[in-house]
């Protein structure tokens, strides 16, 4: 009898080309599931962005974001200034965008990297 169930499902996994094969699943390790904390830990490139800024010293914002030459002309710089949260820098190391970010937040201004 053993031999023919043998028989019959070696006849079914040539008909449906298919293998009765144990499977063996390999449980993923934990160590390479969370990219989460790899992200963070691994970036170097930031967008700067001012979310706000004490409205007494708008035109301080505007002269220090003209002078770090993150915008051409004047006009620009205080559209940028008049509608936040904005970008004010894309695509900054990690070294020069924490200066910037550390000038502006001396003024009193709240600057996030992303």
């Amino acid at each position: 009898m053993k031999n023919s169930i043998c028989t019959y499902l070696k006849q079914i996994e040539d008909f449906f080309q298919v293998s009765a094969d144990r499977i063996i699943v390999v449980k993923p390790n934990e160590k390479f599931d969370n990219n989460d904390q790899d992200d963070h830990e691994s970036k170097t490139i930031f967008d700067i962005v001012l979310e706000e800024f004490p409205a007494n010293k708008k035109i301080y914002f505007i002269k220090d974001i003209r002078s770090l030459n993150l915008f051409g002309s004047l006009q620009e710089t205080k559209k940028v200034v008049d509608n936040l949260p904005q970008i004010i820098k894309s695509n900054v190391n990690i070294q020069e965008a924490e200066q910037i970010k550390q000038k502006l937040e001396e003024l009193g201004a709240t600057v996030s990297l992303k």
